[in-house]
């Protein structure tokens, strides 16, 4: 998929530019970079930091000043560092932005010796930081984000099921975030993404026999196709975790029996007050002592979506989610809270599942591949008003 950048980048005067062996040489100056701009091309946070990274590629590579100038060309390593208003390529002083990319059709860039397929940009910011942002395809990119989220060795059909998932949530996202200069990050916040050092065969044969497929709504507007880890037995909808969400009628609230099998299914969590109270005020909750947690309102699927904490100051309530995320996401894994006990100076929880689960989960969707259901079938059950298109 090389090609694709090597048509849709150009830096001007490709032909021109004589190979380095070793070193950095320079060009005469050349117009803007034209930078991809297909209706499949996503541009990924992969790092935002004030450290200096390592610049260098399986061959030889270029970089350029967004708005025009000299092309440098390299065959080595390049420190790359934030300076005032610009970025600094090894003793190259650079101002605004940045644009980096394979000399070569075979070549491939790394960042930190991190393979990817993509074109980056330096974007410098304000005290001293910077984005570094990857131009990919966009099943470049399901490529480098299924081997993180699942993996590879589940059944083929839950990796397509997931490889849609993935591809329609980057695709509202890019919609959504058009002005912005990055469309999703590389973390939990969006798709754990790792580029091509994590590729696997298996997850890039779902993405590449589910090609262009996408979750629709009845208008034909990408969704926002949410998905978890575990649904503990039972999926939520979207209006119960997030009320400002305008995810759409999509979503279905479905008994699930096939997550049994995620290994984090059930779990427990004891924490003290005086930790709740301090994690709290961390997402702008404040509260007086905490003298007992109870959960005060249910969603239909049995989820806490509001925790009532009994103070100093009266009875506060807190929504689910915002809780669960104050206390920690890997410590509170899910609201789904099927026993509880308020000590004097603790509360003991005992919950099942992972995430906020809303959409698809993903060992939900493992179990009903290994009960033999097709990728379809999975998304129907996650997602039963949504429509399978392509695009």
């Amino acid at each position: 998929m090389r090609a694709f950048f090597l048509t849709a980048v150009s830096f001007v005067a490709f032909s021109l530019l004589t190979g380095c062996a070793t070193g950095l040489s320079a060009e005469v100056g050349s117009p803007p970079v034209v930078l991809p701009h297909a209706s499949d091309t996503l541009r990924v946070r992969i790092l935002f930091t004030k450290s200096p990274v390592r610049l260098d590629s399986t061959g030889s590579y270029q970089f350029q000043m967004r708005n025009g100038g000299k092309i440098y060309t390299a065959s080595s390593v390049t420190s790359v560092r934030p300076m005032r208003g610009g970025m600094m390529f090894g003793r190259q002083k650079l101002k605004g932005d940045v644009v980096a990319m394979p000399a070569g059709d075979k070549d491939i860039l790394k960042l930190n010796g991190r393979r990817y397929r993509g074109v980056f940009v330096f974007h410098p910011l304000a005290g001293g930081r910077y984005d570094v942002v990857e131009y990919v395809s966009m099943d470049d990119y399901v490529y480098g984000v299924l081997p993180r989220e699942v993996e590879p060795s589940w059944p083929l059909e839950s990796l397509k099921a997931q490889a849609i998932v993935s591809r329609t949530f980057a695709l509202s996202n890019k919609l959504t975030d058009a002005k912005e200069r990055f469309d999703v990050t590389d973390g939990v916040m969006d798709q754990v993404y790792g580029g091509m050092h994590v590729e696997d065969p298996a997850s890039n044969k779902a993405v590449d026999e589910t090609h262009g497929e996408i979750l629709t709504d009845a208008t034909g507007k990408p969704i926002q196709a949410f998905f978890h880890s575990s649904c503990g037995g039972h999926t939520e909808l979207p209006e119960h975790v997030w009320k400002s969400s305008n995810a759409g009628d999509v979503f279905g609230c479905v008994s699930d029996a096939f997550c049994d099998g995620d290994p984090h299914y059930k779990w427990q969590l004891s924490i003290s007050y005086r930790t709740i109270r301090t994690r709290l005020r961390k997402v702008g909750v404040r509260i007086g002592d905490i003298k007992k947690v109870t959960v005060v309102q249910k969603s239909e699927s049995g989820r806490a979506e509001i925790f009532g904490l009994q103070t100093s100051n009266g009875l506060i309530p807190v929504p689910g989610n915002k809780f669960r995320l104050a206390l920690g996401p890997e410590n509170l894994r899910s609201t789904l809270i099927i026993n509880m006990k308020a000590g004097k100076s603790n509360v003991w929880f005992e919950g099942r599942g992972w995430g906020h689960g809303v959409g698809l989960c993903q060992w939900g969707a493992r179990g009903r591949a290994l009960a033999g259901q097709t990728y379809k079938q999975i998304l129907e059950t996650y997602y039963p008003k949504a429509v399978l298109s392509k695009v």
